[in-house]
């Protein structure tokens, strides 16, 4: 890791994740055979700690695990990977998910329990967010949001934007998406829960807004052959942190942001090789 490297914090979950290669989604009553199945410790915390932990940086990881055989391989995964992980313990099975690649590289994710969090009375360090550069927090557990709050830069995923808000903290950034129903923002939290709103459009780019500017990204060029999208937005949102982490600005930050999702798509599942 170079000097420059940010110390960067995540806050979110962890699902355990079975994928899969089938040449459509099925419909009702058809039959699908998955090829090439693999599974994976993902989900949007993990996704987003492995990649900035790739990128150099040094990442504190707060989420919550079951004490079972996936929430254990979870712990020895993010160790392999240099992430610096608290965990809340939970009972019962960690969360599960099945996602079908399609022949066209788009992902179907199937959860099939709801996602644990990391709460603020678990005895995580908390105040060891004070040091970060930057924190993502993509958690539906209000406590934990004003923990994340303690760094100076605070990005969140719009998927739990209720959390957000009855957090009653404000966030720095805020992302959501164009094109996937579960992150559509109301523009009018631009102002009272965040100071700035990314709105990512897939392969087509995106546009964000703030208080005071705004602005817009390309499509970006895949720097290799096309594999799947699983996992892109995440690894956005993990560019993005990282280069707000490192004291860009906004129009820096997205096109860099978005050079990681692309770089996402080149690979197979959300981590590659």
């Amino acid at each position: 890791m170079s000097p420059a490297s940010p110390r960067i914090g995540v806050v979110g979950h962890v699902e355990w994740v079975l994928f899969g290669y089938a040449d459509a989604v099925p419909v009702a009553g058809e039959i699908v055979h998955f090829r090439d199945p693999f599974e994976e410790p993902a989900g949007g915390g993990a996704v987003v700690a492995i990649a900035l932990a790739r990128a150099g940086a040094e990442v504190v990881f707060y989420t919550a695990l079951a004490q079972d055989t996936e929430g254990a391989a979870t712990r020895m995964r993010m160790a392999d990977e240099k992430v610096d992980l608290r965990v809340g313990p939970r009972g019962g099975r960690q969360a599960r998910a099945m996602t079908i690649l399609d022949a066209h590289g788009d992902r179907t994710i199937i959860v099939s329990q709801p996602n644990a969090y990391p709460r603020a009375e678990d005895p995580l360090r908390w105040e060891d967010l004070e040091s970060c550069a930057a924190v993502y927090a993509t958690c539906g557990e209000p406590s934990a949001i004003v923990e994340a709050r303690r760094s100076p830069i605070l990005v969140c995923s719009a998927r739990q934007l209720d959390a957000l808000i009855e957090s009653g903290v404000k966030a720095d950034v805020v992302i959501g998406s164009l094109s996937d129903r579960g992150e559509q923002i109301d523009f009018r939290i631009l102002g009272k829960h965040t100071k700035a709103i990314v709105l990512t459009d897939g392969a087509r780019g995106g546009r964000w807004m703030s208080t005071d500017d705004s602005g817009l990204w390309a499509r970006q060029q895949l720097p290799g052959e096309a594999g799947d999208t699983y996992g892109a937005g995440d690894t956005f949102a993990a560019g993005l942190t990282y280069a707000l982490g490192r004291g860009l600005g906004m129009h820096d930050a997205v096109e860099v942001a978005a050079r990681w999702g692309a770089a996402a798509v080149c690979h197979r599942g959300p981590y590659g090789a």
